[in-house]
């Protein structure tokens, strides 16, 4: 396969500044595209949306971390040994992040988003509105396992 090449649109500013998992539910980010490369025009009418998808590079995962085989999600043995491409994890081949966010409101070239998984300074690759009908078709089915280690991720953290 050849090479593929890509630039940042925008970058992340997020209060979270470390790689962590876990309650990401009220954490406000914003999204601050790149004024060279887009103006206004870039996101016109994406403020009648709810909900964006966001398509991130986390940019600081070492590379020496990544696992192209199989792995306990969060190095925990309670949870069965699964392939990179059935889990997660921030330790892929190519550090691709994606995650749906609320999109609380849009000011110029700033989107400010809730529950963005993307820690400060996340280069920011791509963003789409989000729609229902690029949801699953049919009933998503996923083992329990994965439940479990999903529990706390998108809920606000106690203080």
């Amino acid at each position: 396969m050849g090479e593929i090449v890509l630039n940042p649109i925008g970058r992340v500013s997020s209060p979270r500044k470390d790689m962590e998992d876990d309650f990401w539910g009220g954490i406000e980010s914003t999204i601050q595209l790149d004024e060279q490369q887009f103006d206004e025009l870039s996101i016109k009418g994406i403020e009648d949306f709810s909900h964006i998808e966001v398509v991130f590079y986390m940019h600081r995962v070492p590379k020496e971390k990544v696992n192209l085989g199989a792995r306990h999600p969060r190095n925990q043995k309670k949870w069965p040994q699964v392939g990179v491409f059935s889990q997660r994890a921030k330790a892929r081949p190519n550090f691709i992040g994606v995650s749906r966010c609320q999109l609380i409101k849009v000011e110029k070239l700033t989107l400010t988003v809730k529950s963005l998984d993307a820690i400060d300074g996340t280069p920011v690759l791509d963003i789409k509105p989000y729609m229902r009908e690029f949801g699953p078709i049919g009933d998503v089915v996923q083992p329990d396992w994965s439940k479990e280690v999903m529990k706390w991720y998108f809920i606000e953290k106690e203080v």
